[in-house]
C-alpha cells in the first residue's frame, strides 16, 4: 500500500504519523477500508455480531481508533 492509497481512503489531511504508522503495518488498501469501516461503524458491527477484525485489520483498527481519540480531545 502507498501513501496515496492511504490518503485515498482515509482523506488528504491524513495524519502524518498516522500515516507512516499505517504504513508499517505491511497492510493492503482492502485491509485499509476494513477497518475503516469498522471504526466507522463499530457499534453496528457490535450489534450484528460480527467478530472483531483479525491481525492486519486488528491493528488498523487500533491505530484508527486511537487517532480518533487523539481528534475527540482536541
Amino acid at each position: 500500500m502507498t501513501e496515496n492509497d492511504v490518503k485515498s481512503i482515509l482523506g488528504p489531511g491524513t495524519d502524518p504519523t498516522l500515516l507512516s504508522d499505517i504504513l508499517r503495518t505491511g497492510a493492503d488498501a482492502s485491509e485499509l477500508a476494513r477497518a475503516k469501516a469498522w471504526v466507522e461503524s463499530d457499534e453496528a458491527q457490535v450489534d450484528a455480531h460480527s467478530p472483531f477484525p483479525s491481525g492486519r485489520v486488528a491493528r488498523l483498527v487500533e491505530l484508527l481508533e486511537a487517532d480518533q481519540e487523539e481528534d475527540d480531545l482536541l
